[in-house]
């Protein structure tokens, strides 16, 4: 089959799109390496290897850059007394707790690809309802708490 000039328009298009999601993507793994890195401080790099029980040259890889294990980033938030969902989001990654309650609730999961498939809805609009959830979620827990109520 012979593309015309759109098709390869349209094929340069989503090639440049590729390219400029994995550059924001390095640059994201660089930012995060360089906040590992900061972390760490004065505290030699063997020293916080023997803590974290990972090599020099896994922590120095990723200081500059290379994207780490879920373990690994999770015993570095333990280590540094940081949130960990936050060291999750900066490398671009989804929490641990998130994984696993999309895997054991298939509401949530039904209600996520609902949300991902709907053409209906614009990027914004769908950021848009997921702030709100997280909104209705907070809402939530700031009722219960003032009424006292507690996880049975």
């Amino acid at each position: 089959m012979i593309q015309g000039s759109t098709g390869k328009k349209a094929g340069r298009q989503v090639a440049s799109d590729d390219f400029e999601k994995e550059k924001e993507q390095l640059l994201k793994h660089f930012e995060a390496g360089r906040y590992m890195k900061t972390l760490r401080g004065d505290r030699s790099l063997a020293e916080v290897c023997k803590s974290l029980e990972v090599s020099t040259n896994y922590l120095s890889s990723v200081e500059r850059g290379q994207p780490p294990s879920d373990r690994f980033i999770s015993l570095a938030a333990e280590f540094y007394g940081i949130d960990e969902d936050s060291l999750f989001i900066l490398w671009g990654k989804v929490p641990i707790l998130a994984k696993e309650e999309i895997r054991e609730n298939e509401s949530l999961q039904r209600t996520l690809s609902e949300i991902r498939r709907n053409s209906k809805l614009t990027d914004e609009q769908k950021q848009n309802l997921y702030d709100s959830i997280y909104k209705t979620y907070r809402k939530f827990i700031n009722d219960l708490e003032k009424k006292g109520g507690r996880r049975k």
